[in-house]
């Protein structure tokens, strides 16, 4: 006969398990900028920029910028060359409206 202390024990265990995947999708996890990004970027060597908007895998806004031979890094937002082209795709997409 199994004990009923046991048997709490395996029911509170099923419920931390379940309630782990749960923990893993919140904060910064998610996000593709790991740290602040670079400042600047030398604009012939970019083929495209992504923003992303924060989002509940993500609470930070990110810029990243896809290089001409595919590779992609952050682009700090606080910088100048960040806050313009952000601007600029704000616009672009309301244009867009």
């Amino acid at each position: 006969m199994i004990k009923p202390t046991f048997l709490i024990f395996l029911v509170l265990l099923a419920c931390c398990v379940a309630l782990l995947p749960e923990q893993s999708t919140s904060g910064r996890e998610h996000c593709l900028c790991k740290r602040g990004g670079m400042l600047s970027v030398n604009m012939e060597r970019v083929a495209k920029f992504e923003y992303h908007r924060p989002t509940s895998s993500c609470v930070y806004e990110e810029l990243i910028v896809i290089f001409r031979n595919g590779q992609k890094r952050c682009l700090n937002l606080d910088g100048d060359q960040g806050r313009i082209i952000k601007q600029k795709i704000m616009e672009r997409n309301n244009a867009r409206k």
